[in-house]
């Protein structure tokens, strides 16, 4: 409790001993000073939650049902969203630059067909640690196969929600 006095009193600007005192001064001698400030940092604790979930709401724009293609395509960095299957359901126009291909030839195929995924865990292990509802990127390797050469990447795999939550798909983003 008292870190918790301490930490409200430097954001007001004010001593620890200044705080109690006006916390005292407020429940009169009627209560228990212990007990006015358990409630004061209960309430001030509660106010703090209030706001900072206020602010993951603004900056949560998936809180707003923004579809996750559009996220793939704000990406500027080659972005995949990747489906049920490992099929592709969306690319924006960096992957298709850094595949070399368009986006018709890569929507509905399977990833595995142009890319090969190195992940710790393994990538099976991580799509069900996104079924399961794991909110965690994690780093991995891509190798693709460009004519006459092998292009290896890192890239990251981020869980999604496309069409409710019984839909987990995952953005691959590389890092060219």
């Amino acid at each position: 409790m008292w870190e918790i006095l301490e930490e409200l009193a430097e954001r007001s600007d004010l001593r620890l001993n200044e705080l109690v005192a006006r916390v005292a001064h407020d429940v009169g001698d009627d209560a228990g000073v212990t007990r006015a400030l358990r409630l004061y940092c209960l309430k001030e604790l509660r106010e703090r939650v209030r706001e900072l979930d206020a602010k993951i709401n603004v900056l949560t724009l998936t809180s707003r049902g923004v579809p996750a293609t559009l996220f793939t395509q704000a990406c500027p960095a080659p972005c995949f969203l990747i489906g049920h299957g490992q099929l592709i359901l969306d690319v924006n126009e960096p992957a298709q630059k850094w595949m070399l291909t368009d986006r018709s030839t890569l929507l509905g195929k399977n990833i595995q067909h142009y890319l090969q995924i190195k992940s710790v865990p393994p990538i099976g292990d991580v799509l069900r640690q996104f079924e399961e509802g794991m909110q965690q990127v994690y780093a991995a390797r891509v190798l693709h196969v460009r004519p006459g050469r092998l292009v290896m990447a890192r890239a990251s795999l981020c869980p999604a929600i496309v069409d409710g939550a019984e839909n987990m798909a995952y953005f691959l983003i590389v890092d060219e």
